[in-house]
């Protein structure tokens, strides 16, 4: 049986530790065991997708202006 801790006001406390591991992406070593896997990566980058929508905003922009611009043309000639 321990005897009990009695708190003393000169004793200076420990402070409390703590584990840190920092986490950081290693696009090299990710690739080496996927490869070592035997498995493929699996990172689909569709540039054809992006160009669309950039595009259709393209588009969507214009065709707006030339609605303004038509509506405009109507109230400053009427």
């Amino acid at each position: 049986m321990q005897a009990p801790k009695i708190p003393s006001i000169f004793k200076a406390s420990s402070s409390k530790s703590f584990s840190f591991k920092p986490r950081y992406y290693d696009e090299k070593k990710e690739r080496r065991e996927q490869l070592e896997k035997g498995t493929k990566a699996t990172i689909k980058f569709n540039r054809n997708h992006t160009k669309k929508q950039a595009k259709g905003r393209t588009m969507r922009i214009v065709f707006l202006i030339i609605i303004l611009s038509l509506l405009a043309y109507k109230f400053i000639i009427n």
